[in-house]
């Protein structure tokens, strides 16, 4: 009998660790890889002249991804490379959902910037600006990439903020209120 059992627990000890070798590094390895793999043809594709073949290897980079991120949901890089290239085959209300999915894992600039480039093309400029003011108070040469009159919009809202930090002006008051800013789930 204990023999039997000794068996049965080595059997469910090699069927757990291949199951967890599977999933928590097999998987995660090829992921990574499609991450890299999908990153690149999202930067090759992105200018690319031949228009049929930068959608159809989008729409790859989508379906390759959308496996993916189950396996690690708080992968940021693979979030940004879906939402980069739902928005090179126009669909940037999805866009906006995976920046905002991945702004809950990080509060990098850049995806303040792309939430706001996404916005604006789902034609939704008040969320916009609110998004690129955010990434144009946390890194400010952002404000040259902003076409106008976008940019004059969020320039009212960052320079004020600016010039009080670089007069040595701010208070308290203004340091809590970037925080606050930064820390908040976008509009």
């Amino acid at each position: 009998m204990t023999r039997a059992l000794r068996v049965v627990a080595s059997i469910a000890i090699i069927v757990t660790a291949g199951w967890s070798v599977y999933h928590l590094c097999y998987l995660r390895f090829v992921c990574n890889v499609t991450v890299m793999k999908s990153e690149r043809a999202v930067i090759k594709y992105i200018d690319f002249n031949d228009q049929v073949a930068a959608r159809i290897r989008a729409r790859e980079v989508v379906r390759e991804l959308s496996a993916c991120i189950p396996c690690s949901p708080n992968d940021v890089a693979q979030r940004m490379a879906r939402a980069a290239a739902l928005r090179m085959l126009g669909r940037p209300a999805e866009a906006v959902l995976e920046y905002r999915q991945a702004l809950r894992v990080d509060r990098r600039s850049e995806l303040f910037l792309n939430l706001g480039q996404a916005e604006m093309e789902a034609g939704r400029v008040d969320a916009a600006a609110d998004a690129l003011a955010t990434a144009a108070l946390t890194h400010y040469s952002y404000l040259s990439d902003y076409n106008e009159p976008m940019q004059s919009r969020v320039r009212a809202v960052v320079d004020p903020i600016y010039n009080r930090l670089n007069t040595h002006r701010a208070t308290p008051a203004d340091g809590k209120a970037l925080f606050e800013r930064v820390s908040r789930e976008p509009m």
